[in-house]
């Protein structure tokens, strides 16, 4: 069982030896979890987007964009497949990636999520490393801590970026220590933003097309 006390010590994963720099950082409890999303919601306008508000907004767009177009109902049907988790065939998928570039140029409400995922993905890990980072060794960035008990903003901005990122977007991953066990998947890798939907969202069964057949796999 992880302890909100015990510092778990992070390096990222490109980087080893006794040199390699070593980030401590403690889980967080429930509480201060919800303290993160408050703020990234809030604050921030950086809330969860969940897969079937993306899919709502798509069929929306589409049917919107392409009011006469007869291939609009099976971009639509199309992209519930794959939500629901249908394996699209190559030119398949292809249809749906351009339809959603289409839509993040021309469809305000996919084009406004879009951009609430990627402020989330990008300031995440930066909240969360400010709260649960304790220490850091072989950094050349003094450690510092403001009066709030926060990692200073000057001291992160300081640390290399992709270090940064990793160990936030680890800090992050630890307020979820049921999916660290193994029991669902993380709703972030190791080095990478954290995600904002799939991971928190029921599979979207409306909309999802019937008269496709074929292998299907799990999402």
């Amino acid at each position: 069982m992880l302890s909100t006390k015990d510092a778990q010590r992070h390096t990222p994963s490109w980087l080893s030896g006794e040199k390699a720099p070593v980030y401590l950082i403690r889980p967080g409890s429930v509480i201060e979890r919800s303290l993160v999303e408050a703020e990234l919601a809030g604050e921030y306008q950086a809330g969860r987007v969940f897969a079937f508000e993306l899919l709502e907004a798509f069929q929306k767009g589409v049917r919107a964009l392409l009011p006469d177009d007869p291939e609009a109902d099976q971009l639509v049907s199309l992209a519930a497949a794959e939500a629901g988790g249908e394996t699209l065939s190559a030119e398949e998928a292809r249809q749906v990636a351009d339809a959603r570039v289409a839509l993040g140029e021309h469809w305000p409400d996919y084009r406004a999520l879009n951009a609430r995922i990627a402020r989330r993905k990008e300031i995440a890990p930066v909240l969360a490393l400010r709260r649960f980072c304790v220490g850091w060794e072989n950094v050349e960035v003094p450690f510092a801590r403001g009066p709030d008990g926060l990692v200073t903003l000057d001291a992160l901005a300081r640390l290399d970026p992709l270090e940064m990122l990793s160990a936030g977007n680890h800090a992050y991953g630890l307020l979820f220590p049921g999916e660290l066990e193994g029991n669902s998947p993380p709703p972030s890798q190791s080095d990478d933003g954290p995600t904002t939907s799939t991971s928190d969202a029921p599979s979207p069964a409306a909309g999802k097309s019937k008269a496709r057949s074929g292998r299907k796999t799990r999402a």
